[in-house]
């Protein structure tokens, strides 16, 4: 026990160390205000202050592209061990199978592998939470341990829905926690890659291919056609070119519940806006559907609107590897005084860059949301759990009857709960 007291209080002096560093350093407190500027946020209580800068140390990445937390790692070597802990913390949903005097026995819902977390505050404080709840929670692991550095939500265990789409809603933000202890899910994912970079260059030849929102998802149809069947038709009537390039802000899993999973299955043709959505073959990583390519090669060749902002977002977002930097890189000239326009930075060459920008890549098997998303056993339950809601929907249940979800319930003490 006194070694996990130890090492709960070297987390703890670790976070504080990091928030006196973002509040004393000029370059941090300047890039913490253009976060809350760009972002709209407005804070007005001392509580709200301690949740934004947390967010901001633990998720976001400063104007140049750089993690705040990979920032401060290269100017403070202090907790080395912890900071790395840190960088690779990730947050996930987690069943509890068992409460424990002072940690909780869970499966963690995006790798289905079952761990026991310890949190950082007394098992008293968390008496809300049941056996078979959810717990939506970050966490660390230190020395083989897992430790819970926070919870933000409880997730009653009749919410199923709720904490599924939750899960992979994370698993798509930072597919690595797909496989997190769960090697036999890795390797799956290794095979997976080498099966989509096969059929892709057999059906497009090429490794990208573009067109609008409003036909990539029968453009994604088409291909997992032939992935399957080896099927391969004439696709020409798919491919269409915006009349005008421009960037506009917009984040397909950033939704909430209700439109979570209309979303993710049904796809880019619900936004109103037309724009390009090309499917980029990673080598390494597999298939990404990547909006706005197009136009972010275009911001190399011409003024397009929202130059700086795409360009930014294509260097900064996580979700966009780095071969299409490189890409980019040996076909445009005007590469880095555009991206430097861009970040306010000195960049000369592609080695420097990535390794500000796409750190997260570097040394790590990252694998595309697609192919995390086709195969994971977690979205195929969750698209079982919406069809059950529209026959529950579309069928008259009495309150007192058995839940149609198969519980052994009466309805009225699960899925009709609320209603």
């Amino acid at each position: 026990m006194a070694g996990v007291i130890d090492t709960l209080n070297i987390i703890s002096k670790t976070m504080e160390s990091i928030l006196d560093f973002v509040a004393n350093d000029k370059v941090l407190a300047d890039d913490f205000q253009q976060y809350l500027e760009i972002n709209g946020i407005e804070i007005e209580s001392e509580k709200e202050f301690n949740n934004v800068i947390i967010q901001y140390v633990l998720d976001m990445k400063m104007q140049s592209g750089l993690r705040v937390l990979e920032y401060y790692r290269r100017n403070n070597k202090t907790y080395d061990e912890v900071i790395d802990a840190l960088l690779n913390s990730f947050c996930s949903v987690f069943k509890v199978n068992k409460i424990l005097s002072n940690a909780f026995d869970v499966t963690c819902l995006t790798s289905n592998v079952d761990l026991t977390i310890i949190p950082m505050v007394k098992m008293n404080h968390l008496k809300q939470i049941g056996k078979f709840d959810y717990i939506q929670a970050r966490i660390i692991e230190l020395n083989n341990v897992q430790y819970i550095l926070e919870i933000y939500d409880v997730i009653s265990e009749f919410d199923v829905y709720k904490a599924t789409s939750t899960a992979i809603k994370y698993m798509l933000q930072n597919p690595k926690t797909a496989y997190y202890k769960n090697d036999k899910k890795k390797l799956e994912l290794e095979k997976s890659v080498e099966d989509f970079r096969e059929k892709f260059s057999e059906c497009f030849s090429s490794e990208f291919v573009i067109t609008t929102n409003k036909k990539v998802d029968n453009l994604i149809e088409f291909f997992n056609t032939y992935r399957l069947t080896g099927k391969k038709e004439e696709y020409s009537q798919l491919i269409e070119d915006v009349k005008q390039y421009k960037y506009m802000k917009i984040d397909e899993f950033n939704c909430d519940d209700d439109t979570f999973m209309q979303n993710a299955v049904g796809g880019f043709a619900s936004h109103k806006e037309i724009y390009d959505v090309a499917l980029w073959m990673d080598k390494k990583r597999g298939l990404y559907i990547v909006p706005f390519l197009k136009t972010f090669f275009k911001c190399f060749e011409e003024e397009v609107e929202g130059k700086n902002e795409c360009v930014r977002e294509f260097l900064t977002s996580d979700k966009i590897p780095p071969s299409i930097i490189k890409y980019a890189c040996e076909k445009y000239e005007k590469f880095f005084d555009v991206v430097n326009e861009a970040l306010n930075t000195k960049f000369d060459n592609l080695e420097e860059l990535l390794f500000n920008t796409k750190a997260a890549y570097i040394d790590s098997g990252v694998y595309s949301p697609v192919v995390v998303l086709f195969n994971s056993e977690l979205f195929s339950a969750m698209l079982g759990i919406e069809e059950k809601k529209e026959d529950k929907q579309n069928s008259q249940v009495g309150r007192n009857d058995l839940c149609p979800c198969g519980s052994g319930l009466k309805y009225k003490k699960c899925c009709g709960k609320n209603l």
